[in-house]
């Protein structure tokens, strides 16, 4: 039997009732703990959970990312840029420099701007207000109904 992918569903913010916390990727985790192999083993083991430190203090699971027997994690940044620390980035970095697997996404504006900071990946994302896209064609609203979103 193979080993499952031990995947981390992680988000950068606390549990909240009204926000994008990990309660919302409830059906992303139940589809990938049901995929199995021919012979009915799991493909993939996830574990869930949202920040669990004030956004001025280290992320006790991300900040040792490197040292944990995670292959993958999946990181939904819904923050508004001051949730991932340097600790919390530092351990992201070098769980990916080791091999781990990253799959980090966010949303509109500035969403999820911590990850500008993070190692490797921040570089690749735009935001209003940090790393501004260099390209000003980019800055036109996209969006001409939800006006309230750029």
């Amino acid at each position: 039997m193979t080993q499952p992918i031990r995947i981390l569903l992680q988000t950068t913010i606390p549990t909240s009732e009204d926000d994008w916390d990990i309660k919302r990727y409830s059906l992303l985790r139940d589809y990938l703990s049901a995929l199995t192999d021919e012979a009915g083993n799991p493909l993939m083991e996830v574990t869930t959970r949202d920040r669990q430190a004030s956004n001025d203090q280290d992320e006790p699971v991300l900040s040792t990312l490197d040292k944990s027997d995670f292959d993958e994690l999946w990181l939904f940044a819904a923050d508004i840029g001051d949730s991932l620390t340097a600790a919390d980035c530092a351990g992201i970095t070098r769980f990916w420099q080791r091999g781990g697997g990253l799959l980090v996404t966010r949303d509109h504006q500035d969403l999820g701007s911590s990850i500008c900071s993070l190692g490797g990946v921040g570089a690749a994302h735009y935001f209003h207000t940090k790393s501004r896209d260099p390209d000003t064609l980019q800055h036109d609203r996209d969006d001409s109904f939800t006006t309230y979103i750029d």
